[in-house]
């Protein structure tokens, strides 16, 4: 089932256990799903108005990940909507011949027909089912582990992709048994880096347990902070309920272009989490 919790300016994130079922629009027959029945995913996909990726909608996904081939010589996901065609795909890829590893990967090409001598990337939803023809890119890896054979077990990657010359971006975060916790709280994303646009973005809380688990946020900032914080609904903004998923809302609003950091801080069961915001912004 893909779970879509539409709000005015976007959609939340994902955790899914995969299925890895292969033959989805745009996979490689050559790949099979390396990741394991237990791997948990968590995919923040942010888009700007004006992206042609997305459509200025961002998305949250929960299940039918049909290929999930996450390696360290590359990483290609496919989800699918309910009733089977592909959702979207998200391919991040060495230069061929060496493996992922923890560092910046910039001046990327698309990842299904790239140079040698080029990494690459190709992120595709309704915008562009079948992906950009021209794109610019990149992608960070913050965190990443590995077993014998290449699999990847762990791993934190952010990106951004822009079609063509366009500069609204798709941009998000890629996490993979490596969600932040705070109390029994699982978090939606490490790190939050706001584009030029500062579009209004969701940061989730998901309660896996049978009771309510207590919540409270807040901004750690030693001068006025330009960032808001809101909760979807009321029944979030003291507890997330048992078996459920509470979504809040960032938004950089700055007085002036710059540069602007924050940090959020979020408390459950006596823990304490920290969620660093950073943004460009060219004024609003």
């Amino acid at each position: 089932m893909v779970t879509k919790i539409a709000t005015s300016w976007g959609l939340g994130v994902l955790a899914v256990l995969l299925l890895g079922v292969p033959g989805a629009a745009g996979a490689s027959s050559s790949r099979a799903s390396s990741a394991t029945a237990t791997s948990r995913i968590v995919v923040s996909e942010f888009s700007e108005k004006g992206d042609f990726i997305d459509n200025g909608v961002s998305s949250v996904y929960t299940s039918h990940w049909t290929t999930a081939d996450i390696t360290t010589s590359g990483i290609f996901l496919v989800v699918a909507k309910a009733d089977g065609s592909t959702a979207a795909t998200f391919s991040f890829d060495p230069v061929a011949g060496e493996a992922l590893s923890v560092g910046s990967y910039a001046n990327l090409q698309r990842a299904t027909s790239r140079s040698a001598g080029f990494a690459g990337i190709d992120v595709t939803g309704p915008g562009r089912p079948t992906g950009c023809s021209r794109l610019t890119g990149s992608f960070r890896i913050w965190d990443i582990a590995a077993d014998a054979r290449g699999a990847i077990t762990r791993l934190d990657l952010t990106f951004v992709e822009h079609c063509g010359a366009g500069r609204p971006s798709n941009f998000g975060e890629v996490l993979v048994n490596d969600s932040p916790h705070v109390g029994l709280l699982v978090a939606s994303a490490a790190r939050i880096d706001f584009p030029d646009q500062t579009p209004t973005l969701p940061y989730e809380l998901t309660n896996p347990t049978s009771r309510a688990q207590d919540v409270s946020l807040w901004q750690s900032a030693t001068s006025v902070s330009h960032f808001t914080l809101s909760a979807a609904s009321s029944s979030c903004a003291q507890s997330v309920p048992a078996h459920s998923t509470c979504t809040y809302f960032l938004r950089l609003v700055p007085p002036r272009p710059g540069v602007y950091r924050a940090t959020i801080l979020v408390s459950s069961a006596g823990s304490v989490l920290r969620l660093p915001l950073a943004g460009l912004a060219g004024g609003v």
